[in-house]
């Protein structure tokens, strides 16, 4: 049985906006593309993804580890409303070509998103109020990376992709329901596969994300870089059907940066970190047209909301895969 797949991409999922001077979170989402997503297509052609996520929490857990149910504020102690509800519909724009570089094929693509509410907006407004607006709708911030080369070998993929996102979702300093960050964020992505059997049935998964932002507009608030660790197997049972475990964590590795002491209710110098698992089922109706199902719950947390993911992913590729 050949097994050839077709990976896609790295996407701003959660593209969220906050309110003046609250803590920020990263674009990254990890966790919510397929497990083989993360691998270099080594076809030429346009390729196509839309990743449908929905995210979903209740607790906030903070910089100590525990789930938090009120702080204090200058008027006193503020009740949490942790009951937060978010989906994001990113569509991926993909081209692979037959240009070479440093022996690895090339790769660029684009991934606007459309969002309700967001995980950091609704950060941001506990930090400020206690409580989220979940109910804002719109475009979120684009990614676009310019820069993806991929290596193949009979038993391995290996990948390295450059891009940035782009603050082009709505934004307000002063108002809780934005869906972009208001600022720009680098990235760098460096991925590896390794398969078990010469069919590539079975595959490890193992990616390293890490993001660098710039100033928010109208705070003067630049948050601290994000790293991201993510690992998985994946196992075909047949040509149509896949199943498989996946996991990650994310860390926030530098504190956010301030013009002054800031009066943030909720862990106003922790750097927040997240850890989760889950599993995955994929079945291609077509040898062209593949669709996933995944389940991701966040175990372990600090300095952030908890939740679950649930995502429904979409793959078009130009050529069949079996």
């Amino acid at each position: 049985m050949k097994i050839s797949l077709a990976g896609i991409i790295t996407i701003a999922l959660i593209c969220n906006g906050a309110i003046s001077q609250a803590r920020e979170m990263g674009h990254y989402a990890p966790g919510v593309v397929s497990i083989r997503d993360l691998a270099v297509p080594p076809v030429p052609g346009f390729f196509y993804a839309q990743y449908n996520a929905y995210y979903s929490a209740d607790r906030y857990i903070d910089g100590d580890g525990n789930k938090r149910l009120n702080f204090e504020s200058e008027g006193g102690e503020v009740k949490l409303d942790t009951d937060v509800d978010v989906l994001a519909i990113a569509p991926v724009f993909l081209w692979s070509t037959e240009k070479k570089i440093l022996g690895a094929n090339y790769a660029f693509y684009v991934a606007p998103n459309i969002g309700k509410s967001s995980v950091s907006a609704q950060l941001s407004v506990l930090d400020q109020e206690g409580s989220g607006d979940n109910d804002a709708i719109g475009i979120g911030d684009t990614f676009v990376q310019p820069i993806w080369l991929g290596w193949q070998g009979e038993r391995y993929d290996v990948a390295l992709g450059a891009g940035a996102y782009l603050p082009s979702g709505k934004y307000d300093a002063e108002d809780g329901d934005s869906i972009g960050l208001g600022f720009w964020t680098g990235q760098l992505q460096t991925s590896a596969y390794w398969y078990l059997d010469e069919a590539r049935a079975a595959a490890l998964e193992f990616a390293v994300t890490y993001e660098f932002h710039g100033e928010q507009e109208d705070t003067d608030v630049t948050p601290g870089d994000h790293v991201s660790v993510e690992y998985g197997y994946s196992q075909y049972l047949s040509q149509r059907i896949e199943v498989g475990i996946s996991g990650y964590s994310q860390w926030q590795v530098e504190k956010d940066e301030r013009p002054t002491i800031t009066d943030l209710g909720l862990d106003p110098n922790a750097k927040g970190e997240v850890h989760a698992f889950g599993v995955e089922a994929a079945y291609w109706f077509t040898p062209q047209f593949n669709v996933s199902l995944r389940y991701i719950k966040e175990y372990e947390g600090r300095a952030r909301l908890q939740g679950d993911w649930v995502a429904l992913n979409f793959i078009w590729t130009p050529v069949p895969v079996f």
